[in-house]
């Protein structure tokens, strides 16, 4: 929501604000499932073991099944669909601009998806940044004079992402990321205090990026309102 305002302040319309942003996390969850497969494949080669990979394939097909029926649902036109339904709720004739509204977006998110480089171009540039971002873990596991490999930090990255994801009910992951840490970094020989470490690092960066970007909307935000007041005020 907060990406779909931020766009749409920066003059970008509203549907193709939100259309982005859908298809955005949509093609998101086809790419999570090819880092988390790279990882089982990466975290089998490193321990040797195989029984977490049955849980965890099945896990990642069910998600992944559950985005392909949302991504055919996207193209059949749910938000005109949905609009419908309000509007026949209200039975008011002003609630019909809400079904012109969504199929205006249906038709947007429509379009985005047929630009089929722009989607490939999407889904290779998140899986870049998806393995771009194990380099943090790198670091850490550096610092923390422990086995430091591009393949320990990709595992630790990919399983951790497929854990918060699992359990997306939970504000932040509080908990679950903290536990993915302790869990894999058992498989991977890290002591349990070090993983501990490493989950902690994780949540300082978060924080460290996550509360300034808040600050900023707000004053963002303020600014607009502040200028909507002094306009009505010159009047």
């Amino acid at each position: 929501m907060v990406r779909a305002r931020l766009a749409a302040i920066n003059g970008a319309p509203l549907p193709i604000a939100a259309s982005t942003v859908l298809v955005d996390v949509t093609l998101g969850v086809f790419t999570q499932a090819a880092f988390t497969v790279l990882g089982v494949v990466l975290l089998v080669g490193a321990t040797g073991q195989k029984n977490f990979v049955r849980p965890t394939l099945i896990g990642t097909l069910i998600g992944v099944v559950g985005v392909v029926g949302f991504y055919f649902v996207q193209r059949l036109g749910m938000f005109r669909f949905l609009a419908k339904i309000v509007a026949r709720m209200a039975n008011s004739p002003e609630w019909q601009s809400l079904v012109q509204g969504g199929e205006t977006l249906d038709q947007t998110v429509r379009a985005l998806y047929a630009r089929r480089k722009a989607v490939f171009a999407c889904c290779a540039w998140t899986i870049l940044s998806l393995v771009l971002g194990s380099g943090e873990i790198w670091i850490a596991l550096h610092a923390l004079d422990l086995h430091a490999t591009i393949a320990n930090a990709v595992i630790l990255q990919s399983m951790v992402l497929t854990v918060r994801s699992a359990a997306f009910a939970v504000p932040s992951g509080l908990g679950v990321q903290e536990t993915g840490y302790y869990f894999v970094g058992q498989l991977l020989g890290i002591p349990d205090y070090l993983a501990i470490t490493l989950a902690l690092i994780a949540r300082v960066r978060e924080l460290a990026l996550g509360i300034p970007g808040v600050i900023c909307w707000q004053l963002i935000e303020a600014r607009r309102v502040w200028r909507r007041r002094l306009a009505a005020n010159a009047r």
